[in-house]
């Protein structure tokens, strides 16, 4: 079995360059092992190496989805679409974030995040607002609309969501980021840079209210929130980050 506390070791304190080549000897190791090439599909995109990153998740994808012993997984095509994206290929993206959102309301994907698949849905909102397609976001709140009927739609992102549907202040996601802790975004983002599950849940929730702002036509504010998404430490684990470095052109 391949040991891959290195590679951990070196991307959480990203030290990418290195992680991409310990990612590399792991696959010299065993070829036929796919880990070390999420590892280096990990590694690419924290680097901004958008296009050689791209293909790996996709291998990673069409591994992940073709493992018989676990139906239902969505793979790492929400990966896929933000980095389709970010490269410029708007229509491929918003195809294949629409795919999620229609596969977990069929029941053909049963994995989605914590809430039940809300951030398929926030991101596709993202996309539709920001590309001007009015029928993705329409989609998008459709399908964030039969989230928030959920139990699970009080797990984070879930009250982004619930935000997202003018059901409650930002300042309630912001006490939710933050284990009730802080309600205004301050408090929050300094909080956030001292605790790594706020520090996520943070960058989600500042990201998302300027998806709200760029909706409302204050692209000003929608910026502010996108550099203070941008300014927080990449956790890693959150599209919304990529997607907030993406804007603000570093």
């Amino acid at each position: 079995m391949l040991n891959y506390s290195k590679f951990n070791d070196l991307i959480r304190h990203h030290h990418y360059r290195e992680a991409a080549n310990e990612a590399r000897r792991l696959f010299a190791i065993d070829a036929g092992d796919i880990g070390p090439v999420g590892c280096l599909a990990e590694a690419l995109l924290a680097s901004g190496n958008y296009s050689d990153a791209l293909p790996l998740f996709g291998e990673v994808d069409v591994a992940e989805r073709s493992d018989t012993r676990v139906t239902g997984k969505s793979g790492r095509r929400v990966w896929m679409s933000c980095i389709h994206w970010m490269l410029g290929d708007r229509a491929n993206a918003i195809r294949l974030m629409t795919e999620m959102v229609d596969g977990i309301l069929d029941g053909s994907i049963e994995f989605g995040d914590a809430a039940g698949g809300v951030k398929q849905g926030l991101l596709l909102h993202y996309m539709g607002i920001t590309a001007s397609d009015e029928r993705a976001v329409s989609k998008a709140l459709t399908y964030l609309r039969s989230r928030v009927k959920r139990r699970a739609i009080e797990l984070f992102p879930g009250p982004v969501a619930c935000y997202s549907l003018d059901q409650v202040d930002f300042s309630d996601v912001l006490s939710a980021a933050t284990k009730g802790r802080y309600r205004d975004s301050t408090g929050a983002i300094d909080f956030a840079r001292t605790d790594l599950l706020s520090r996520r849940w943070v960058c989600v929730a500042l990201f998302h209210d300027g998806v709200r702002a760029r909706a409302r036509g204050d692209e000003c504010h929608c910026q502010k929130r996108m550099r203070e998404c941008f300014s927080l430490e990449n956790p890693l684990l959150e599209e919304e980050w990529y997607l907030a470095r993406n804007e603000v052109g570093s």
